[in-house]
């Protein structure tokens, strides 16, 4: 089995965020994502972000991962990750 040049470790796909009481509403919540790339043979490049907001960019070799928390409102969000031989994205809410 072959690895998959971009795995978005967190958040997973199709979940809802926070886990809290259901009688609980939140308008937004701190939230951490997950990553990690593998572009074999020299210097690549990678960025990622939710939504259309781009959060981040880096340069690499061979191999890249990185963990961050950052704030969303409450909503449906789509974090996605694109480097120089793949991409990844993910759906989840913030409810």
């Amino acid at each position: 089995m072959s690895q998959s040049p971009v795995n978005i470790v967190y958040p997973i796909d199709g979940a809802t965020y926070p886990i809290i009481d259901p009688a609980c509403k939140v308008r937004s919540a701190y939230f951490t994502a997950s990553f990690g790339t593998t572009c074999a043979g020299g210097p690549g490049n990678v960025k990622w972000g939710f939504d259309n907001a781009t959060l981040g960019s880096a340069k690499f070799y061979d191999q890249f991962s990185a963990q961050f928390t950052w704030k969303l409102p409450a909503g449906a969000h789509t974090f996605w990750v694109e480097s120089a031989c793949g991409k990844a994205s993910v759906k989840f809410n913030i409810a």
